[in-house]
């Protein structure tokens, strides 16, 4: 599976433009939520996506392939996606079906999305922030759950036999 950062980056700007548009604010002063994805700002927030991805990474471990990371590279400045690789279905007694899988990508998204701007909104907008920071908390319940019970399945169909013979 893979998350697109211009995706990611499309819905974030939008939902800070919609956060912006609909505040109540007379000043003009919400403009600083719709530069949430502009030049200098975006660093932030490619960092607060790492940070989602790596807090992806281990709830989402019993279902993976591990990756090995490459602690070198900036990830701030270069335009990258972020990647999943579930183990094989198969493997493990794992059910993956297409419609799980779909969840997770769903889910994992909106997670990232609604972390960032949660933080941006933080400095910016306090009195929003709230909202997105529980709909990232549901969207991180919801993968917990997910998984749990995608690995209570795999443990279910594993049988030991009791006697060697």
């Amino acid at each position: 599976m893979k998350l697109l950062k211009k995706a990611l980056l499309y819905d974030i700007a939008n939902m800070a433009y919609l956060i912006a548009d609909t505040g109540n604010d007379a000043s003009h002063s919400l403009h600083r939520v719709r530069d949430i994805c502009q030049e200098g700002n975006i660093d932030r927030v490619s960092r607060v996506l790492g940070i989602a991805y790596s807090n992806l990474l281990d709830v989402l471990r019993p279902i993976l392939i591990s990756l090995p990371i490459d602690e070198n590279r900036d990830h701030s400045k270069t335009p990258h996606d972020y990647l999943f690789l579930f183990r094989r279905d198969h493997c493990h007694g794992y059910r993956l079906t297409p419609e799980v899988k779909l969840k997770i990508k769903e889910t994992t998204h909106e997670y990232m999305v609604c972390l960032v701007l949660a933080d941006w909104l933080d400095v910016t907008f306090p009195e929003a922030a709230d909202v997105w920071r529980f709909r990232f908390e549901q969207a991180l319940e919801s993968l917990q759950i997910l998984v749990a019970s995608v690995a209570e399945v795999s443990s279910a169909s594993f049988k030991r036999k009791i006697f060697p013979f």
